[in-house]
């Protein structure tokens, strides 16, 4: 048996260029005397796993979203490509969430490094696939989700793969189910508003928008995205503007210059406040990381919700680590410092003090008006380059928000 044994992983170490042990029991007692049920040991080439848990949030279309990430690593020397990929619902695979085939693969599914789009995963290759769904009422929240991966090798499987997998010569698919997870209860924080006024533009926000929700890097030893819920604020005028007059000066702004308010009682465990302001039109080149947030406060609010804002006029830092705030504190003012190409709020909520390395987490705002929403990012983003009028589409549900977040490319009133 031994010889057998080793015959077996001699063979998997040719065709994957890795070793696996193989092995199982049968109703066997161990030391401990109990009862072993039958274990499966099924091979899966490419293993997947959650970059985080996915923690659903009601949004402002009365839907509860969840937004979250699977890391897929190729565990073999074949190039795989990934047909389709499915969220199910774990205690019933029958019920499907939400599915990636044919053209919605490529743009879910970026490669590290370059957060390259890809449909496939060459020989050693990881990636993070990108995953947004959302459910009509709490009840319909699944207590646990799993997905079912769908793969095969371009030019088919070879003959010999299929036989170490006791697969028949035919099979043109393999199916893996794997990266199996609870879902926590719909508990996201609620909060201020960080803003007053009128005429917010949530822009990047959640939860199809790119540029904050698949922020994906390397910090501390793991993946991370601290901006999965994060929102740009920019603010309009009467007329619908982003800005009036020259586009370089950033006090063509409307929203530059506005009082950033705190959006719960809680202490500053960061406040950064010595950066100049940023010229207006284009992201600055070459900014370290550390500059990135430019002038920045970082509050904890309490049971790991820690709120973060960025961007701040310089000067213009009201508070100091340590401080203890309460919500509606003025705390700065909207700024054009850091990694940013035009002023506005940069605010989100993350689960620790580390403004990159901490994971970014829901969170509602318990009151706000919302009076419509931008057509596309590309239209906010004309409006923001050419000074044009951004046209407001209406939404499902307008008018008084509680205790919910505003989604992408919303268009609010928070309280004066």
């Amino acid at each position: 048996m031994r010889l057998n044994i080793i015959g077996i992983i001699i063979f998997c170490a040719l065709i994957t260029g890795a070793v696996f042990h193989i092995g199982g029991c049968h109703n066997s007692n161990g030391s401990g005397g109990g009862m072993v049920e039958d274990i499966q040991n099924e091979f899966t080439p490419i293993v997947a796993s959650l970059v985080t848990i996915p923690s659903p949030v009601l949004g402002s279309d009365g839907k509860y979203h969840l937004t979250y990430e699977l890391q897929l690593t190729n565990a073999t020397s074949f190039t795989w490509l990934i047909n389709s990929l499915e969220v199910l619902n774990a205690e019933d695979h029958g019920q499907v969430f939400t599915s990636f085939s044919g053209d919605t693969v490529t743009p879910n599914n970026q490669i590290i490094p370059g957060r390259i789009p890809s449909d496939n995963l060459e020989e050693g290759r990881t990636s993070v696939f990108f995953i947004t769904f959302s459910v009509d009422s709490l009840e319909d929240i699944p207590n646990k989700i799993a997905h079912r991966l769908k793969i095969t090798i371009p030019g088919g499987i070879p003959e010999g793969f299929l036989v170490f997998l006791s697969l028949p010569p035919d099979t043109q698919e393999i199916v893996q189910i794997e990266a199996e997870s609870y879902v926590p209860e719909a508990n996201a924080v609620v909060m201020g508003p960080p803003l007053r006024g009128t005429k917010w533009v949530a822009a990047d926000g959640c939860c199809t928008a790119e540029r904050h929700v698949r922020a994906v890097i390397p910090i501390n030893g793991k993946l991370v995205i601290s901006q999965r819920f994060a929102i740009d604020w920019e603010k309009l005028d009467e007329q619908n503007r982003i800005y009036v007059g020259n586009p370089l000066d950033v006090t063509s702004y409307f929203a530059y210059g506005q009082e950033i308010l705190s959006v719960g009682e809680g202490r500053v465990v960061i406040a950064v406040d010595k950066y100049d302001d940023q010229i207006p039109g284009e992201l600055p080149p070459l900014i370290p990381l550390e500059e990135a947030d430019g002038n920045f406060v970082v509050i904890d609010l309490g049971n790991g919700n820690f709120a973060f804002y960025a961007h701040m006029i310089k000067g213009s830092v009201a508070v100091e680590a340590g401080d203890f705030v309460t919500r509606g504190q003025v705390i700065g003012l909207v700024g054009n410092t850091g990694n940013t190409s035009a002023p506005h709020l940069h605010f989100h909520m993350i689960s620790g003090p580390s403004t990159f390395g901490s994971n970014g987490i829901p969170y509602m705002i318990y009151e706000y008006d919302l009076i419509g929403r931008a057509e596309s990012t590309q239209a906010f983003e004309d409006a923001e380059r050419d000074g044009t009028p951004l046209e407001i589409f209406p939404v499902s549900i307008s008018g008084i928000h509680k205790d919910d977040l505003p989604l992408d490319l919303s268009i609010v009133n928070f309280a004066e």
